[in-house]
């Protein structure tokens, strides 16, 4: 397993982070320029869920394929899949959804990493380009449950009926027939891949000026003041990490499925909570303080993850 030292590591996380933030000041900028407001912000969260996000994932199998990764892939899914139930389990007993409808947002926040924008270039420095594919497979387990336990918890329907309901969505969609194509080894040609291409690569700067815009509406220093953000940053930062390093430094497999694994797990929060809260008309403004003390702080935390499971593997 390839390994990046200490500093190429730091400066990858500060990189990817400070990108993140300039295009989400871009989103402030444009809601207090007028640009953007509520309305259209919506709207935008709604082309991002239903449009973008199931491009880029679709196109992440358009790839050549291997009969020794699609296994490791697996490996990979069973165990990124295996890492929710434990987290879960351990999420339902720390913020119970019966405190209220700002517990929804907050589950989504801990439970739910943003493993695309940092955990990509992330694994790639650490793992190359090998742990970014099996990366694709944590990604794949994040979409279908926040799809489908996500968008049930946000919404307050967490029944059955409901959760299958939830489950066919463009994303889970997007995710079935690329893995179905990858299987069968189906290569979009090249008229159609490029476009799609391209709208998929819309999707981390359409998500960070949707957050932005939100956070436009939050008072920064208020954010500071607020104790209960902090515990929320813990629990996704250094808790839920550092539970998942102990129980998967346990599991007899390949190291760099389970390095994959973690560094999508150290991520700090998704943007998507945000987006939710948008769409169902939630504390938006909560998510979107959420996602930027998470991010903030994850400067400090992943870095200190990584250690952490490199020392343990």
């Amino acid at each position: 397993m390839r390994q990046a030292n200490k500093m190429d590591l730091a400066l990858i996380t500060i990189e990817k982070i400070t990108g993140m933030f300039l295009i989400m000041m871009t989103g402030v900028a444009a809601y207090h320029w007028r640009i953007l407001d509520s309305y259209s912000n919506k709207r935008l969260s709604g082309l991002l869920l239903n449009v973008v996000a199931p491009a880029t994932l679709f196109m992440s199998y358009q790839i050549e394929f291997q009969p020794e990764r699609l296994k490791g892939l697996l490996i990979t899914l069973a165990l990124s899949l295996a890492s929710y139930v434990w987290v879960l389990i351990l999420i339902n007993f720390l913020i119970p959804l019966k405190k209220g409808e700002d517990a929804a947002i907050e589950q989504l926040a801990v439970i739910y990493s943003n493993c695309g924008f940092i955990g990509i270039p992330l694994v790639n420095g650490i793992l190359g380009t090998e742990g970014v594919f099996y990366l694709t497979a944590y990604i794949t387990a994040l979409n279908l449950m926040i799809w489908s336990h996500g968008q049930a918890v946000i919404r307050g329907m967490v029944d059955g009926k409901r959760l299958v309901k939830n489950f066919i969505q463009p994303c889970t969609v997007a995710i079935g027939l690329g893995i179905l194509f990858y299987v069968l080894r189906i290569r979009i040609p090249e008229v159609g891949a490029s476009p799609l291409t391209m709208v998929g690569d819309m999707n981390t700067p359409m998500a960070m000026l949707v957050a932005g815009c939100s956070l436009a509406e939050s008072n920064l220093v208020e954010v500071l003041k607020e104790k209960r953000i902090y515990w929320i940053c813990f629990l996704k930062l250094l808790l839920i990490p550092a539970v998942s390093i102990l129980i998967l430094s346990r599991i007899p497999v390949e190291k760099i499925y389970i390095m994959t694994i973690i560094t999508a797990i150290s991520c700090p929060t998704a943007a998507t909570g945000s987006m939710f809260a948008i769409q169902y008309n939630k504390n938006s403004q909560y998510a979107s303080e959420l996602f930027t003390m998470a991010t903030v702080l994850s400067l400090l935390t992943i870095p200190l993850m990584i250690l952490l499971a490199g020392w343990l593997l």
